[in-house]
Order: structure tokens, then C-alpha cells, then sequence
């Protein structure tokens, strides 16, 4: 998909407000303050198409914590805005909610249903893969291993197997 001309875009500053949009498109560019994710999308009852630049570092880890990829990002109703705490500005995106949202034209597919998996089993997997990671990390450095670490990296596995 080509993108339009930023003439015939709207840019929005955070700092004036949250925007919430439909994603059209979600990509790095660079700008005048380093390498920036460019978001592009349409907000309800606007014409023209919005841009937004957030800070790579913070846009990456708030689609992130999201479970989005840049990618992933087209066609989700987002929420971003910017907050002032302890004299920082920090720019968060959450996942629109409210009656701002647009739904896409063409539904999205459902993604497939994840396998239920017995949460014993699934700690018993981690912990096994935690031991084999960590024993063969030990050997291969010569670093001595505890046991509070061969469960600090399956909690580690653990936690992320969960977020799926």
C-alpha cells in the first residue's frame, strides 16, 4: 500500500491530547528526534487520514506490552495519549475502548484456539528446558549454578509461555 503525501495527513501531537484511531499502517522512520514509529490511521468522525510520531524505544515496548508487532498494528483501535508523572513525559498506547473506535471493514480472523495445556505440565516443561539452558550454560562457561537459578529461569519461561 503506497502512503499518502503528509499534506494530505493530519499530524497530531500527543502533548494536545490522546488521539484513538483505527491503524492503517505502523512503521520507522526517521525524524527530527532520531528514529521514530510513524503511526497512520483514522480517527471517528475525521476526514483525513492521522500521523503520529512516538519515540521508537517508547512506542516498541507499549505495543509490546500489548503483544503487537508494528505489523500487528494495522487495523487495532489504539488509544494514544501522553502523561506528565514526576516531571516526565511518558507517551502510553492502549488498546481503544471507548465509542471513538472504528471497526475495519473486513473483519478480522479469529486467531486459532490455543491447545489447553495442564499448567503442571507446562511448569514441569519449563523447569526441565530451564535445568537443560542453565546446566549447559554453566558447563560451557565454567560459571557455577545454583538451584535458585535453574528456577529463576523457568519462572522466567513460565511467565512467558503464559503470555501467549
Amino acid at each position: 500500500m503506497a502512503h499518502k503525501q503528509e499534506s494530505q495527513m493530519a499530524i497530531k501531537k500527543l502533548s494536545d491530547g490522546p488521539v484513538e484511531m483505527v491503524v492503517s499502517s505502523a512503521r520507522l522512520v526517521e525524524g527530527q528526534y532520531g528514529t521514530q514509529v510513524q503511526f497512520v490511521g483514522i480517527e471517528a468522525g475525521v476526514d483525513e487520514e492521522t500521523l503520529i510520531y512516538v519515540a521508537e524505544r517508547s512506542a516498541i515496548r507499549q505495543i509490546e506490552r500489548l503483544s503487537l508487532t508494528l505489523d500487528g498494528c494495522t487495523g487495532e483501535s489504539l488509544r494514544f495519549e501522553q502523561v506528565q508523572k514526576n516531571g516526565k513525559t511518558y507517551n502510553n498506547i492502549y488498546r481503544a475502548t471507548g465509542q471513538g473506535s472504528l471497526p475495519m471493514s473486513a473483519p478480522r480472523p479469529a486467531a486459532p484456539a490455543a491447545p489447553k495445556v495442564d499448567i503442571y505440565e507446562l511448569y514441569a516443561d519449563c523447569l526441565s528446558n530451564a535445568a537443560k539452558m542453565v546446566l549447559g550454560m554453566a558447563e560451557e562457561t565454567g560459571i557455577t549454578v545454583s538451584g535458585s537459578d535453574v528456577v529463576a529461569a523457568a519462572a522466567t519461561l513460565f511467565i512467558q509461555q503464559n503470555r501467549r
